[in-house]
């Protein structure tokens, strides 16, 4: 009777100088013994096991050493494992039928001859030497050099759990099913998360249900996945296989690719030729599939490609064309991209259906971060939960999974320090940035401050709050209503009355990201740039929406077509002007969640386009006017709060004495008296009342009251 519960260090019998002529054998410590050698189910640590022969060795190890030609699975490792139980086999007589599922690579279909019967006589002679059991999977070196993975044994009735069984040297090897090896980068360690996943997931499988019907004509089984980096393709395929136990055929670019002309063509054709021949000869029950990563660097568009390598993209798109064309009824082939603008146009026609993967939603990305964290085993706090999906706007899969594996280092590190998981997780949100934005050249900001960094200005703040973030925080009340959520905001006003802070507030406010451009960032000495730089803002937007996007000085940045009609500058004008309206008419209406808000601001509004201020564009055009008394009394108790001031300091006279002055005028006065007082005396700690005197007794206001009345001129045109 052999010992029953073991815990040994296990280690392969490779590393014994006799395992080549010893092979299914598991050897134990001379000290601890056994009391009878024989056949037993080896069991290790994590549930898997291997079949051998269990008998002792001398020497002074402490650990065993066991082969894992007979398994529990084809991915039976015994690294990092213990040996925990020895589970005694009787051997019985041998089995004439033997029922089995091979699995291949591609080695075995690069043999110039493929059959299923010399398949057949390949497992029979490998099988013959070796005590098997019911499920049991057989895998070895000198099989992978044959092309076989592994050897997966059915269960047979007249086999019981508790024996073993050899095969006669005549028996009859029956192939269920013969499958290809699942390539390894898509073998998912990780576990998978469906969210965001679901619709991509049921398209795939629509394919899947095509190619197993007959059709009269041929219909191509062809799809397009794409989606941006880090979004997941690569894990939803690896899943996707997964379920359905797909026979997958692997094309990269840099596994294809080749110095010479012509290789990459014939690395292509081998790839198909071998998708063929498995399927004609080997006959597979289950679905075949190409699967073609970044599909934009194989067949790259013509702008994009260089000069000089693009009769040699050319050759290798046809070839792929071509080959995509004739693929017989029953394989799939599913391609991805990351950059789908920069696929040649006959790429995209050979895949008939385009599945996309988009950004996750805030719910999704908290659905995300709670099954992440469970994985991981850290605690978090559904207003914890909130906060992370709340803050991580533009984040992909992979970000968040960046982001808590950052918070996992940081747990690690500061474990004797008295940080909590929920102030890791807030520090860490500032310190990471997501893909979108890191990305693009296009910079991508989260505001801190809200409308408490704004003093005074009730009513434009209550107008802000009616028009724009109520829609955003109720937009179950909006749609009630029939309304929809404002596309564009427009801020007119004097210079130095904070509308560029109003609009940075707005977007926190609106828990928004922040993306600023101005007409000096947005001009280029090249034809085309510019233009393709507001797409760019727009496209970074949708990715990291919710967003506000904040045009400065738009009347510099686009103008009027009736006064910049001419050459020059003007017609640069004119073209951004162009794809400025093309793109705020792109933006679609998602909800609070996918919203996209323009936010422009200018001291010339009768600069402006008549086709931007319309309905539709910039829906609500709101005057910022200079603060009036109440206004300036909350900007200088403002800067009261950051300053030493005396007590002798009235803020109420300065108010009164400071008619026309705007907050930037407000702020370099308190900043002249500040200076002013340190002239005065270097050791003072306090702004005094003579201090203001002299600072007012010498400067102005840099607002006059005609300029004043023009904007409300101009706000009286759309009353």
């Amino acid at each position: 009777m052999l010992e029953s519960n073991l815990n040994f260090p296990v280690f392969p019998l490779s590393l014994l100088d006799d395992s080549e002529h010893q092979p299914q054998r598991c050897y134990l410590p001379a000290e601890k013994g056994v009391l009878e050698t024989g056949w037993c189910r080896c069991r290790l640590s994590d549930g898997s096991y291997s079949v051998c022969w269990v008998t002792t060795r001398a020497g002074s190890e402490t650990c065993s050493f066991l082969d894992g030609i007979v398994a529990s699975s084809a991915r039976f490792s015994p690294f990092n494992q213990r040996l925990v139980q020895l589970e005694p086999l009787k051997l019985v007589s041998s089995m004439e039928k033997i029922p089995c599922v091979v699995t291949v690579t591609e080695v075995l279909l690069q043999r110039p001859q493929v059959a299923l019967e010399d398949l057949r006589d390949d497992v029979r002679v490998f099988l013959r030497h070796l005590k098997l059991t019911r499920g049991c999977s057989v895998q070895h070196r000198r099989l992978a050099k044959l092309g076989i993975s592994s050897v997966e044994i059915f269960d047979g009735p007249e086999v019981f759990p508790d024996e073993c069984f050899e095969i006669a040297r005549d028996a009859q090897v029956l192939l269920v099913d013969t499958r290809l090896a699942t390539p390894y980068p898509l073998v998912c360690t990780s576990r998978y998360v469906p969210h965001s996943f679901q619709q991509p997931m049921e398209a795939l499988e629509q394919l899947v249900e095509t190619s197993k019907r007959d059709f009269t004509y041929r219909f191509p089984t062809t799809a397009l996945l794409v989606g941006p980096v880090g979004c997941g393709k690569s894990r939803l395929l690896g899943e996707f296989l997964r379920r359905h136990s797909c026979n997958c055929f692997y094309i990269t670019a840099s596994q294809v690719m080749r110095s010479y002309p012509g290789e990459t063509e014939e690395e292509l054709r081998r790839i198909f030729l071998a998708a063929e021949t498995f399927k004609e000869q080997l006959c597979p029950l289950l679905p075949i599939v190409i699967l073609i990563e970044d599909l934009e660097l194989l067949c790259p568009s013509t702008s994009s490609a260089d000069a000089k390598d693009a009769s040699n993209s050319l050759r290798i798109s046809a070839q792929l064309y071509k080959l995509i064309d004739a693929l017989p009824q029953g394989i799939i082939c599913v391609a991805t991209s990351a950059f789908p603008g920069s696929l040649h146009e006959h790429a995209r026609r050979r895949f008939v259906r385009e599945i996309s993967i988009e950004m996750p939603s805030e719910e999704q990305r908290r659905q995300i971060v709670r099954d992440l964290c469970q994985e991981q085993g850290l605690q978090t706090s559904e207003l914890l939960l909130d906060h992370i999906a709340r803050n991580t706007q533009g984040y992909v899969i992979a970000d968040l999974t960046l982001l808590l594996r950052r918070v996992q280092q940081e747990w690690l590190t500061k474990a004797d320090i008295c940080s909590t998981v929920d102030q890791i997780f807030r520090q860490s949100l500032l310190q990471t940035q997501p893909s979108a934005s890191r990305a693009t050249d296009v910079q991508v900001s989260k505001m801190t401050t809200g409308f408490e960094l704004i003093g005074g200005m009730e009513s434009l703040k209550r107008t802000l709050q009616v028009s724009v973030l109520a829609g955003l925080r109720q937009s179950t009340a909006f749609a009630r209503f029939g309304l929809s959520l404002p596309k564009g905001v427009l801020l007119y006003g004097p210079p130095g009355c904070a509308k560029t802070t109003i609009a940075k507030c707005l977007a926190r406010e609106a828990n928004m990201t922040f993306i600023a451009t101005s007409a000096a960032e947005v001009y280029s000495p090249y034809v085309g740039c510019a233009e393709r730089f507001i797409s760019r803002i727009f496209d970074t937007a949708r990715k990291n929406a919710p967003c506000l996007i904040f045009l400065d000085e738009i009347d510099s940045l686009v103008g009027r077509r009736t006064v910049s009609s001419g050459g020059g500058g003007g017609q640069v004008q004119l073209r951004i002007l162009s794809t400025l309206l093309t793109e705020m008419d792109g933006i679609v209406g998602g909800g609070s969640q996918q919203h996209i808000l323009v936010v422009a601001a200018t001291n010339r509004p009768d600069m402006i386009d008549d086709a931007l201020m319309r309905p539709g564009r910039f829906d609500k055009l709101i005057h910022v006017p200079a603060p009036d008394a109440e206004s300036r009394l909350a900007l200088l108790r403002l800067h009261a709060q950051r300053m030493p001031f005396h007590g002798d300091v009235d803020l109420e006279v300065i108010s009164s004495l400071t008619e026309r002055y705007s907050g930037a005028d407000l702020c370099n006065l308190c900043n002249e008296a500040a200076i002013e007082a340190f002239q005065r005396d270097f050791e003072a700690t306090e702004i005094k009342w003579q201090d203001f005197e002299k600072v007012l007794a010498k400067q102005k206001s840099s607002l006059t009251q005609s300029q004043i009345d023009s904007y409300y001129r101009f706000a009286y045109r759309f009353l």
